[in-house]
């Protein structure tokens, strides 16, 4: 499991001092408050120090950054995809796994069979979904549930794929 988690991106300015309007990328919104420090995905030695955080409408969130202190500032990041160490973050303990934790695993069934890489992971509705490459090519769609996503044996994943309606 990698260090660092993209939580969000950066969408435009908020007011006159500074603050950066974010696009939330966790579903735990109260998260955004125990992060201290982000980073850039793009510059993973740029350091964001958090002052302060709230809640903006339309459920973004948004943080007034150390050091970034005009809208022109806050401009400058429109668009920096943001990560935050996994220490200010639930984790599995809590149930809770990110796409980084899946990203680029091998993922076998239950019997062992290869099923293939995962590529992806996108929000969909109640829960989010899983992509996998198979080894022919063809993407595999799977919900991030716990009666799929049964557990992690190294640096693959093991699933029990669904069952659908025309299978017997």
């Amino acid at each position: 499991m990698s260090g660092r988690v993209a939580v969000g991106v950066a969408l435009r300015p908020h007011g006159v001092k500074g603050a950066v309007r974010v696009e939330p990328w966790l579903d735990d919104l109260a998260a955004y408050e125990r992060i201290e420090e982000v980073f850039s995905r793009d510059e993973p030695a740029r350091r964001f120090e958090i002052a302060a955080c709230h809640r903006g409408g339309k459920g973004a969130v948004v943080w007034k950054f150390k050091r970034i202190d005009t809208p022109e500032d806050a401009e400058a990041l429109r668009g920096v995809v943001f990560l935050a160490d996994r220490k200010f973050l639930d984790g599995p303990d809590e149930g809770v796994l990110y796409f980084e934790d899946f990203e680029g695993c091998e993922v076998i069934d239950e019997g062992g069979n290869p099923l293939g890489r995962v590529v992806d992971m996108f929000g969909a509705g109640g829960n989010d979904v899983i992509v996998i490459r198979t080894p022919g090519g063809e993407e595999l769609l799977a919900p991030a549930t716990r009666e799929v996503v049964l557990r992690r044996d190294g640096d693959r994943w093991i699933f029990r794929p669904p069952k659908f309606a025309d299978e017997n």
